[in-house]
């Protein structure tokens, strides 16, 4: 429960997570249930103890957890987001789990059937084969560490959680001589010497089993150090002594996991995968359905040897209450006598195994019978009440199996497939079975109608069992989204998720959207898709080209209404030039030229001011020669005419006023005497 004096409720750590309360309370740490204000999402914010906090050890092993879960990237396994330190308030922020711990299942379930518990277990030893994958093992492997969020009760919902005490194989962190871990689950190995390897997982999970069937712990002693001692010297009792229903390969397999020496476990979590998978295809469908009922009745309750403590190890000090080893005995409490240990010597890793806790088999024991003798008289009433009280024992025997193991607790298995969801449930309920309902598509099967169930029609199952039902949602179909609008690079990429596909880009000229843009998709927005169809993408290619035409030679004002009709801009050079050929306000250049260029572009005009002119210089009284040459030297053409024989070749008259502007090429008339 959170404590209302916790001086951590209503703080915002770091400047980024709200807490608003408590969820659990652990060896090393806090966790609270916070919001991330930046990114306003729920997460559970483990913060460490103030105490270890101060200790740089602890801090790195924290520290350690971030980075060693960050690396894992499991549907199985809680993610961890951010890692930090406010002012000496070491926290991790993780994934929040809405729901129960599988410890909850099996304080308030226990015992389970087979297959109801390989459901829980199996996404937890797949969390584990991927630590194990990339050479991480979990070290501390509990029931309180499996979380179960809440939902439709699928696989998925099932995460491992804290890996506080996480390492890398064959690297060790422990800085000192002493163990963090949960007594109730640590390996002989780990008690012993403080080594871990990917069996160590196994064998806690070997544990789990135990309890998911049994709904009772393998070692449940209130006193961790002793608890310790019977995982080195012990051993896992018989599930069938506990729980007589329970099938022999379920109690194979766990005396397996569980073995004290570490060579005889499934040597990591893939290779336990295997054998639960083995486990599930070996046993019948009523063997993995089948209502275990045990033969006690003592409660599962959280002891000092569930919690994460810390224990000396075999070469550690030996403080008020350390863990016996090979070469020291242990106070037998039971006894008032010394239990003796290993011989001396006794190292090489290999663990006796004696009869630890397990339950003795005593099905088959009772109390002794006394002599028979014979009674005067009363012979036949004897036989009356014997008659008697023989029919009141078989109709007691006949009530308590038909109440607790007959029709009153099972009933039929229903035909379900074919029905609508809601015919299924209804058939469930008459039966007093659980429907659990995960969807899936169909193209043949209308939505909201059962595809298929986990059961057979007629199986015999307990009231209560879950029935999952596997129901059509019809056919798997996306909407294509809307793309006008957007770069084709981002509509691709919305495509992809959505789950279609991008298909062939078409380019079309547009006026109004911009090149490289999608002007429209085909099919249209909207319209429902198979996961994978390709969706065509028209882009915009820009305003499509028009043709410039060629206004060299007109005047300027005629030029320029044949541009603007044809959709383009007009620029006129403010600076005219002379030309011999093209008359003053006429267009002598145009830029560009004639061709294809995009609507709305400039055509720049360079406009005529007509030929050049020249001055006509006076020439009269010079001679003919002299007079020619000027005036050819100015682009004028000269004409000759000779008076009376023009014998003396002087001028005597020009054509044109002196002083008079001309064009160049003008003809000018000399008289010559």
């Amino acid at each position: 429960m959170t404590r209302v004096d916790d001086p951590l409720l209503g703080r915002v750590v770091d400047g980024r997570y709200q807490v608003d309360g408590e969820l659990a309370r652990g060896g090393m740490a806090t966790v609270y249930r916070a919001r991330d204000l930046r990114l306003d999402r729920p997460v559970a914010l483990k913060v460490m103890r103030g105490d270890l906090a101060r200790d740089d050890a602890f801090v790195r092993r924290f520290v350690h957890e971030a980075r060693a879960a960050a690396r894992l990237q499991h549907p199985h396994i809680v993610s961890v987001y951010d890692q930090g330190d406010d002012g000496g308030t070491v926290y991790l922020a993780m994934e929040l789990v809405e729901g129960r711990t599988l410890r909850d299942v099996i304080r308030d379930e226990a015992p389970l059937s087979t297959r109801a518990a390989l459901r829980l277990l199996t996404p937890v030893v797949e969390a584990l084969a991927a630590a194990h994958a990339v050479g991480m093992v979990h070290r501390d492997v509990k029931p309180e560490n499996v979380l179960i969020g809440r939902g439709d009760g699928s696989r998925s919902m099932v995460k491992v959680a804290d890996f506080g005490l996480a390492r890398i194989e064959g690297v060790s962190t422990v800085t000192t001589e002493m163990l963090w871990a949960t007594v109730a689950y640590l390996a002989p190995e780990q008690v012993e010497h403080d080594t871990s390897d990917a069996r160590t997982d196994v064998y806690a999970v070997g544990l789990l089993l135990f309890e998911l069937v049994t709904g009772r712990k393998a070692f449940p002693g209130e006193d961790p150090v002793r608890v310790a001692y019977e995982h080195v010297h012990g051993g896992v009792p018989h599930v069938r002594d506990l729980v007589p229903g329970v099938p022999a390969a379920v109690e194979r397999l766990i005396l397996r996991a569980s073995a004290s020496e570490p060579g005889d476990r499934p040597q990591d979590g893939s290779a336990l995968l295997r054998d639960l998978g083995a486990l599930a295809a070996s046993l019948s469908a009523a063997e993995l359905d089948a209502a275990p009922v045990r033969e006690d009745t003592v409660p599962v309750a959280v002891l000092d040897a569930d919690r994460t403590l810390l224990v000396p190890t075999r070469s550690g000090p030996a403080p008020t209450r350390a863990l016996p080893v090979s070469r020291r005995g242990i106070p037998d409490r039971d006894q008032g006598r010394t239990t003796p240990a290993r011989p001396v010597g006794s190292t090489d890793g290999r663990y006796a195994r004696t009869s630890g806790n397990r339950a003795p088999n005593t099905r088959g024991a009772g109390p002794a019978r006394p002599p028979r003798g014979r009674r005067a008289g009363g012979g036949g009433a004897g036989w009356v009440l014997g008659l008697l009280l023989l029919l009141l024992l078989a109709a007691g025997g006949f009530g308590y199996w038909y109440l607790t193991a007959g029709p009153a607790v099972h009933s039929p298995m229903p035909v379900v497939v074919a029905l609508s969801e809601e015919q299924a449930r209804a058939a469930l309920d008459a039966q007093q079975l659980d429907p659990v309902v995960e969807p899936a598509y169909s193209e043949d099967v209308p939505a909201g109608t059962v595809l298929e169930a986990d059961q057979a029609p007629g199986t015999v199952l307990r009231h209560g069992t879950d029935v999952t039902l596997v129901v059509s949602q019809g056919p798997e179909r996306y909407a294509v989204p809307r793309l006008d609008g957007l770069p084709a690079g981002d509509a691709r990429a919305q495509l992809e998720a959505e789950r279609l596909l991008a298909g062939e880009e078409i380019p079309e000229f547009s006026d109004a959207v911009p090149r490289g843009v999608v002007v429209r998709t085909d099919p249209v927005a909207g319209t429902p898709l198979p996961p994978g169809t390709p969706v065509t993408l028209v882009v915009s290619d820009g305003p499509a080209p028009v043709d410039v035409p060629d206004v060299t030679g007109r005047s300027e004002a005629e030029a320029t209404a044949l541009l603007t009709g044809a959709g383009l801009d007009v620029e006129v050079d403010p600076t005219r030039v002379n030309d011999d050929a093209v008359p003053e306000g006429s267009v002598v250049s145009q830029s560009p030229g004639p061709g294809q260029v995009e609507r709305g572009s400039a055509v720049r005009l360079v406009v005529s001011d007509g030929p050049e002119l020249v001055e006509v210089p006076a020439v009269v009284g010079r001679q003919y020669t002299r007079a020619e040459e000027e005036l050819t030297d100015l682009g004028l053409v000269v004409v000759r005419e000779d008076v009376r024989g023009g014998f003396f070749g002087t001028v005597r008259e020009q054509s044109i006023e002196p002083g008079e502007q001309v064009p160049r090429g003008t003809e000018i008339v000399l008289a010559v005497v």
